[in-house]
This record gives structure tokens, C-alpha cells and sequence, in this order.
């Protein structure tokens, strides 16, 4: 039985396959019709690349078309033995020439390599090392009586500049670090919030840091790299060169 031909890019389709590994576009029966996506002459087509241990790259996903869904069961670019990645994770799409992804609701985000400082919000979700930490925001703690007028007698609480979470397998929270000075540094070992058994975590990772008002999140020279959550309806654009996680997938986007 011989291949299917591609009609996008000309490239043989295995029998069975429903997309061009090539390019990206479905290979579906004569009636469908053509797909209403500008040329790939009139813009430069991006790619997606698998990373697996150490570094080394599997598989790649050509970003042909204008749109491409990512997720667990549907869409093109699919991951159907990572539990971590929904049905339906994340979308590709091109806007005037250019990259973005969005995340579609799914379960465990879509997350994006920090390359400058972004400023956190409340509930801001970040990755360092195999670390997944959650972000709120501080609070000065002002004692409350009881219905008599009483102040119950305890240790004092302290306000903190803002508060880190560990969340852990499952979703139950791990490790707290609530912060009393304004920067905080995370890394493996000798940080302010330190995890010794994490080999993807490097000696000095990441840094946040409360300065003028707002809160920010940097990488400091971590080799893994530091990555920030997309926030709900977000659209972040893409360039050539960056790393993102969807689920437990590490893929570094290329042209």
C-alpha cells in the first residue's frame, strides 16, 4: 500500500495518519476542500520541537497551517500518553505574520520561558527547577478581639511582602515561604527557599523580588530556565528560541 502525497507541501503521509508530519496539515478525503491559510512564502512557518532528557530533540511539528490545537486527544499536535496535558491544551496561531499561543483552560496551564522580568499577580503560577509555585500577594496582619474585647496572647505574626507556595502532586500544598525581606532567591541549595533534591534546580535559579509597588519574577543564569504560567485568555506571542511546557512536554519553538 503506497503513501498518501500531501497536497499542502508534497511530502508522504504514512497510511493511517491523519496529518503531514512535514507541515502540519490534515490529510482528509477529497470533499473536504481546501483550507482558507495564507502561503507559507508569505510568512515564515514555524516549528515545534520535542526536547526529551539532557537536552536532545524527538519529534517536531511544522506550523503550516494558521491554526494548530495541542492537547491530549484532540487537536494535531497531540500527547496522548501525558496525563498532565488536557483533551484540549493549547493553541498555535499565527496574527499578522507572528506566533502566539494560547492556553485553552486546561488543567495544568501552559507555561512560557521567562527571558526578562515579568511582574507577578496574585495567583501567578510559576516552574523553576521541578518545582510548581504558586504566587500571592502580602499582608500586614492586624489582631482582632473576640466578642468580649479579649486579644488571644500568641506569637506575634509578622506581615511579609508576598508568599510562595510549593504545590505538590495532586494539588495540595507543599513548602510555604512567606517573604520578610523584599527579594527572594530560590535555588538548590544556600537560597532563601532551597530545594536540595531537585537536580533541575540550579544553585542560584530564579529571584523574586517586591520593588516600587509591584512584584517581579527573574531568572538569575539557571540552566533549566524559569517559566511563568499564561494567564486566563492570555495570548503570548512566540519567537524563535523560546521554550514553553505543556503538561510534562518540553518543546522549544523554531523557524
Amino acid at each position: 500500500m503506497s503513501d498518501t502525497i500531501c497536497k499542502r507541501c508534497g511530502e508522504a503521509v504514512t497510511d493511517g495518519h491523519r496529518f503531514c508530519m512535514n507541515c502540519g496539515s490534515p490529510v482528509g478525503t477529497a470533499d473536504e476542500g481546501p483550507e482558507a491559510t495564507p502561503s507559507p512564502d508569505e510568512r515564515p512557518t514555524f516549528k515545534l520541537v520535542l526536547i526529551r532528557g539532557e537536552g536532545g530533540q524527538s519529534a517536531s511539528y511544522s506550523l503550516g497551517g494558521q491554526e494548530h490545537l495541542a492537547g491530549r486527544d484532540e487537536g494535531i499536535i497531540l500527547f496522548p500518553d501525558d496525563n498532565s496535558v488536557s483533551a484540549r491544551h493549547a493553541t498555535f496561531f499565527y496574527r499578522d505574520d507572528r506566533l502566539y499561543v494560547k492556553d485553552e483552560g486546561s488543567a495544568n496551564g501552559t507555561y512560557v520561558r521567562v527571558t526578562a522580568p515579568v511582574q507577578l499577580k496574585d495567583q501567578d503560577r510559576f516552574v523553576a527547577g521541578e518545582q510548581v509555585l504558586l504566587f500571592q500577594e502580602g499582608h500586614t496582619f492586624e489582631p482582632e478581639p473576640d466578642e468580649d474585647g479579649t486579644f488571644f496572647f500568641g506569637t506575634p505574626i509578622s506581615s511579609y511582602y508576598f508568599k510562595l507556595t510549593q504545590a505538590l502532586n495532586g494539588g495540595k500544598p507543599g513548602a510555604v515561604h512567606c517573604a520578610r525581606k523584599s527579594r527572594v532567591l530560590l535555588g538548590r541549595e544556600k537560597a532563601d527557599f532551597s530545594f536540595p533534591d531537585d537536580r533541575f534546580m540550579s544553585h542560584k535559579h530564579a529571584a523574586v523580588e517586591f520593588k516600587d509597588g509591584a512584584t517581579w519574577l527573574s531568572d538569575v543564569g539557571s540552566r533549566n530556565g524559569t517559566f511563568i504560567r499564561l494567564r486566563f485568555e492570555e495570548e503570548r506571542l512566540l519567537n524563535d528560541g523560546d521554550y514553553l511546557f505543556i503538561g510534562k512536554q518540553l518543546i522549544k519553538v523554531s523557524v
